[in-house]
Formats: C-alpha cells, structure tokens, sequence
C-alpha cells in the first residue's frame, strides 16, 4: 500500500495538480471534516489550522511529517513532534512579499480612510449629507518595523517609495539593511515613542504574546496608527481597545486577531478607528500556490527518505 497524505486545507489552497505530484509515490486524501476517520493510517499531513500537539499524535502512530501551510506554526507544538520523530515543516520564504504588500494596503488604507471613503461614495456623496473626514500625508512620517525579519525586510523596502523615515527593533541587529534602507536600530521603547505608524512583524512565542499591552499604548504618540500582520495574541485586544476609545493612540490596522474568526461583537470591529481585514494577507493567487508548493515538496522530500527542506527552525538540527 502507498503511504496516505492527507490534505486540510482544501482544494482552493492546494490545487490537485500540485497535490498530483505525489500520485505516484502516495495516496492524497483532501480531508472534509474526517479527520479523526483517517489520522491513523497518515503518514504525512498539510496541515492548516489544526491543533498538532502530543494528544493529536497519539492518535497518529505513522506520522512522520506535519507540513505546515503558512509560515507561523503556533499550531504546532515543535518539542512534541521532535520527540515523536515527526518533522514539522513550514513555507518560510514564499510569502512574504505577499504579506508585506498587504501591510502597506492596510498603511495606506488607514492613513487615506479608504474604507470610509469607499462607504461613502456608495451611500452619501451624492447626497452631500455630510463630509468625509481629511487623512493624512505618508511624507516626513516615521514607519516603525517590530521585527526585521523576512516580513519586515520587504516591507522595509517597499517604504523606499515613500519620503518616511525608518526604524527598527529587533533581538538581531541587521547592518546590511541599515546600509541598504538607511533604517536604524532602536530599542523597544524609542520604537514606541517615536513611530508615527508601528508595524508588527514578530513570531508568535511565549516572550511576544501580549507584547503590545497597555503599558505600551501608553508610551505611544496619540497620533500613532498600529498594523499587525503577524499573529493576533501579540496585541492585547482589551489593552488595544482602551487605548482607542481613550485617543491613546489614533488607529489601527488589523489583519489577524485574539481569536480567529474573531467575533461579530469584537468591540474592535465597532471602532471607526480600526481597518480590518480578515487574515487575508498571503490571499492571493500566485502565493498560495507557491505555498502549497512548498509544503508539498516537504512532504515529498519526507516521503522520498529525504530530509524536508524547510524545517521549523527549532529542528534544523535534529537527528531523526
């Protein structure tokens, strides 16, 4: 018998002539709901929202690869999978122009009232009921990036375009692209005190969860916009909320939240100062399919007796 793939995220993310290349070497199953039905005999899972800890493998005893579709892998519990022998793998570098493309959308969207206008438009500007309040210019702003890594780089040089100036912070000092960008490196309170619009782009780890509380907020400009990309639980949403209702700061520009789908009655989305979309970022054509790509390369790789190209960093030096 070929070893069994199964597939959770659906055909619209993995195109059955993606998953095709592993016809020959495997049986796919694109899951509907039936998880538990098959996890036994999997050897391989594309893994998409699905909890992956020690309980979930003990019910997966042939296991040996769960490839994450997306480049976060919260989901996944990485020591728990190391000690089962199971590689646990991601699409580190295919989404993050995507991403950062979707960061500047919301920068611009916030910083223009794009949703606003476009309500308005459709509903009042023929009526001339009301006006439309003013945003504001991009031109002598300062764009704070928290985290420079593959997310942060590209949207750090797309700000290039734009007549800003540029900070960072980071645990890892990044000198080619202070060279390249004329970005400087920062601590975390500077960053906080001194960024017109604050960009987020941090793993979501037990050190960054609710890094984004209320004592921050109360270091930050009252004119300052927050956009997060990253993981929803780096912002307190309480904290975030608070702080806009009470002109701590200006806005915010959401495309992940607490808990996703966040819901109907998230204070949050009752706030003209919040844009929100809904963790849309790598939502396009060509990057999802490049992510789905990569993740089942890494399980083909696995199937093959290769090691997975793109491991979570955490087993880049594991020994299976």
């Amino acid at each position: 018998m070929k070893p069994l793939v199964l597939i959770s995220s659906g055909t619209l993310n993995v195109p059955e002539d993606v998953s095709g290349t592993l016809k020959d070497i495997a049986e796919v199953v694109y899951l509907k709901g039936d998880l538990e039905e098959h996890i036994a005999e999997a050897s391989a899972l594309l893994v998409g929202g699905e909890r992956i800890d020690a309980e979930f493998l003990a019910k997966a005893p042939k296991l040996g690869v769960a490839a994450r579709f997306g480049v976060g892998y919260d989901n996944v519990d990485v020591e728990a999978c190391t000690a089962r022998k199971v590689y646990a793998t991601h699409t580190p570098d295919v989404l993050s122009g995507s991403v950062a493309d979707h960061t500047w959308a919301l920068i611009l969207g916030f910083m223009r009232r794009m949703p606003e206008a476009d309500a308005y438009t459709r509903t009042a500007w023929a009526k001339r009921e009301r006006r439309l309040p003013f945003g504001w210019d991009m031109e002598g702003k300062v764009l704070g990036i928290l985290g420079l890594g593959r997310i942060g780089s590209e949207v750090l040089k797309r700000s290039q375009g734009f007549d800003v100036e540029t900070m960072y912070h980071d645990l890892v000092e990044k000198p080619s692209l202070e060279e390249r960008y004329g970005v400087k490196r920062v601590d975390f309170d500077t960053l906080l005190r001194t960024s017109d619009i604050l960009t987020v782009h941090v793993p979501l780890t037990p050190l960054t969860r609710g890094m984004m509380g209320a004592e921050e907020f109360g270091k930050m400009k009252p004119s300052a916009v927050l956009v997060n990309t990253s993981r929803g639980p780096v912002i307190d949403e309480k904290a975030l909320t608070e702080a806009l209702k009470g002109k701590q700061i200006r806005g915010a520009a959401l495309d992940v939240f607490e808990k996703e789908p966040t819901p109907l009655e998230n204070p949050l989305l009752e706030l003209d100062s919040v844009v929100v979309t809904p963790h849309f970022a790598s939502a396009t054509w060509e990057t999802r399919r490049k992510m789905a790509e990569t993740a089942v390369a890494n399980i083909k790789a696995y199937l093959e007796g290769r090691r997975p190209p793109n491991l979570v960093p955490e087993q880049r030096d594991a020994e299976f």
